[in-house]
């Protein structure tokens, strides 16, 4: 290492010294004596850090490790600081300074190993603040049908309260008809969430977590779980990076298959760029880096995305006990007596292997598995992998393995399964299937211009039937005015068969025409269909077949409600039928009807405010009601939403504090949004004199509250937020007249008030 001082560095003390006539060993004692600088450190060029306190021993310079850290530089392990925490620049190996007194700088040159990588692209965000505010929805689908001399009518209703604590929700449905009638109550729940934690509480009826490889269950009981969807800005699977070093500024283009996909300026240094390729299966990366002086370098690597693995460090998991759910659907209260439990693991081990575990436990099975899923070198696809064994009443084995890989053209997907006779697991308690002896399955698919061609394989076997096999072919391709699909499948219980269909778009309108093939036996059919609006306004639907069988409905989507109705004809039999869905909000002390709610929802208010246009995202949503209430049905959980007034639709009337607030729901929760809006009185008048002459322009008014106005031609005075009776006053060479503002019904045109009273204001 070589340190560099400059030659006039120590001149202004050596000057000192010998007019003080000093020795020659006083003289060298002073100069070894530690000297204080605050100096400007600067790197390529560039002040990185100002005005840090250096110690100077003779020509050895010593700084703080803290204010090296700050700047970027990696120590080595053999570098000690001193006694005072402080670091000698030439003890560390690789760096290079010059020492500039003149400037009162010290320039660092570090080499690439000092200096820490710059970590550009996606960085993992913060977890997000969530508003719980309370209320209470309730959800109504109605369905009613007339058929073959049968009439049936249903109510489907969910109920949920949200607050602070979570949401406690009751969902069932009642029937009505010639058959059967009664309510059937199929899910109570409460749950919270915790996006700090990425995690869900549950307590009543759930479903169990797990894996690929194994069969969830319907369950009564308690339920905690990580819960990435209430981080959707939060990437889980591994990103690639992509590592350079920038020998002076330059700019840095990420391209993916060709397409630039970011961009962004770098320091000079090592950086390292992690950034989401918005793709999933193979591709290729290039990194290019344009210095200041315009060359280039670029870099290009494979890559593969896939959804199966967790970045390195990430847990997903699912812990769950307490009673089997049965006859799900059938009876509301059919819970088995003996207690289970399952616990399902995955941790990202390193960026290409994911780890797997699962346990399943009741008094009648036990069962513990683990798989992995791993991409050689992040690029050659994924293989999976799983292995399991249960015990108690039976013991049995299963195993599995697979592989996949997608490409930008051409992908597949391979996976085989055993079991042994003997193999047993909890969903065998909960509706007495067993699991499969053999399932295998593969599948690949092939792009081309404008479509897809895919092919598909599936061989399983069970223990009450012999082997089953299905073979499936599947084309697609799309035109400017038309799109046609064609499938092919042979099975081997449900036979062979074929089906091709066209869709030519007409504008809003969508035109079909289908033909299938089955067991020798062919049917046609073509629909027009208009779908409802999404803004709001009428839907219909037309279709026959060539046996004569058809239907024509219609619908309309308002902000209350979908309404949906018609007639059909099924099997030479006719009918009609009618449904309409929606949902009721209590929120804020006020009832609001709603099209159905199917995620997280506003409540906003405008302080009594009526006819205030608000805007979702930018755009016109609606305007408050008479008691200044709107409510906005389509907001995304977990996620911030933006919404604003309109002020270019305001009167000159009110006036808004704020005109925007960023609100976070979470999901099928409610969230109020208040606008403190006031309306306020505008009113101008003409002030007179005493003699009744106008005030002169230019005249400055105080008012009650101790603002000022000032009055412009003829008297005339622009008062906002006025008040009736509110006591002006002005003063004039030495003389205090003061008046009373009239009363005013509304906003008024300019006006004369009576003559001010003057005084002197010596005068008592």
């Amino acid at each position: 290492m070589a340190a560099a001082l400059s030659a006039h560095a120590t001149a202004g003390l050596d000057a000192t010294l010998g007019e003080r006539n000093l020795s020659g060993a006083e003289q060298q004692s002073l100069l070894q004596a530690p000297q204080s600088l605050y100096l400007d450190i600067v790197m390529d060029g560039q002040i990185v850090r100002p005005l840090v306190r250096f110690e100077k021993v003779g020509e050895r310079l010593s700084v703080d490790a803290a204010d090296l850290d700050a700047i970027g530089l990696l120590l080595p392990d053999n570098v000690t600081a001193d006694p005072n925490g402080r670091i000698a620049l030439d003890a560390i190996t690789g760096l290079s300074y010059r020492y500039d007194a003149s400037l009162q700088q010290v320039a660092l040159t570090p080499a690439a190993a000092l200096r820490r990588a710059n970590r550009i692209g996606y960085r993992s965000p913060a977890p997000i603040s969530v508003n719980r505010d309370q209320g209470l929805v309730l959800d109504w689908d109605v369905y009613a049908r007339h058929y073959d001399d049968s009439d049936t009518a249903s109510l489907g209703t969910g109920i949920r309260w949200f607050g602070a604590f979570g949401s406690l929700q009751n969902i069932g449905v009642s029937r009505a008809g010639d058959q059967e009638s009664g309510y059937l109550r199929l899910d109570t729940r409460w749950t919270i969430s915790d996006p700090q934690r990425m995690a869900t509480w549950t307590v009543g009826d759930l479903i169990s977590g797990g894996m690929s490889w194994t069969r969830p269950v319907r369950m009564g009981g308690v339920q905690y779980r990580r819960n990435f969807s209430v981080r959707p800005d939060l990437i889980i699977y591994p990103i690639p990076q992509f590592s350079a070093d920038a020998t002076v500024p330059s700019s840095v283009d990420l391209y993916v298959n060709n397409v630039r996909q970011y961009s962004t300026e770098v320091d000079p240094g090592p950086f390292v760029l992690s950034d989401f390729p918005r793709l999933a299966g193979a591709g290729q990366a290039t990194v290019v880096v344009t210095d200041a002086m315009g060359r280039t370098t670029q870099t290009t690597v494979p890559l593969y995305v896939d959804y199966q693995r967790l970045a390195q460090g990430l847990d997903d998991f699912s812990i769950e006990a307490g009673v089997l759910r049965l006859n799900y659907g059938v009876h509301s209260n059919d819970y088995a007596s003996s207690r289970v439990a399952t616990g399902s693991w995955r941790h990202g081990i390193t960026d290409n292997f994911t780890s797997e575990l699962h346990g399943e436990y009741s008094n009648d099975v036990r069962l513990t598995g683990a798989g992995f899923a791993w991409s050689p070198l992040g690029r050659f696809g994924v293989f999976t992998g799983n292995f399991a064994r249960s015990t108690g009443r039976h013991e049995g084995d299963q195993y599995g393995g697979g592989y996949q890989w997608f490409g930008q053209r051409v992908g597949f997907d391979l996976y085989s399964q055993r079991a042994s006779r003997g193999f047993r697991d909890i969903g065998t308690l909960h509706d007495g299937s067993l699991p499969l002896l053999q399932q295998d399955r593969a599948s690949a698919w092939l792009s081309i211009p404008r479509g897809s061609v895919s092919l598909s394989w599936i061989r399983y076997e069970d223990r009450e039937s012999p082997v089953s096999r299905t073979l499936g072919l599947g084309f697609n391709q799309s035109y400017r005015r038309f799109s046609w699909t064609f499938s092919a499948f042979d099975d081997d219980r449900a036979g062979h068969g074929a089906s091709l269909s066209v869709s030519v778009p007409l504008g809003d309108i969508d035109a079909s025409a289908w033909a299938d093939r089955q067991d020798g036996e062919t049917d046609f059919g073509a629909s027009l269909r208009k779908p409802l609006p999404y803004a709001g306004g009428v839907g219909w639907e037309v279709q026959a077949r060539d046996d004569g069988d058809g239907a024509l409905g219609v619908g309309w989507r308002g902000r209350s409600a979908d309404v949906w109705g018609g007639i059909d004809r099924i099997g030479g039999e006719e009918g009609a039928y009618a449904q309409a869905a929606g949902s009721f909000v209590w929120m804020g002390g006020s009832t609001f009807t709603s099209r159905t709610i199917t995620d997280s929802f506003a409540v906003v208010s405008t302080n009594g405010v009526a006819d205030v246009p608000i805007l979702y995202e930018n755009r016109v949503a609606g305007r408050t009601n008479a008691k200044g209430y709107l409510l906005l049905p389509e907001l995304r959980g977990w996620q911030r939403n933006r919404i604003a007034i309109d002020p270019d639709g305001l009167s000159s009337s009110v006036e808004v504090p704020s005109v925007e607030r960023l609100v976070t729901p979470p999901d099928r929760s409610g969230v109020h949004v208040p606008f403190v809006i006031r309306e306020v009185r505008t009113a101008t008048i003409a002030l007179r004199a005493a003699d009744g002459k106008f005030v002169e322009a230019g005249m400055r008014v105080h008012r009650a509250d101790g603002r000022e106005s000032i009055v412009g031609f003829d008297g005339e005075l622009w008062l906002d937020n006025y008040v009736d009776g509110e006591t002006l006053t002005w003063t004039r060479a030495g003389v205090e007249c003061t008046t009373v503002a009239p009363v005013l019904a509304r906003a008024a045109e300019p006006g004369a008030v009576a003559p001010a009273q003057c005084r002197n204001k010596e005068q008592p």
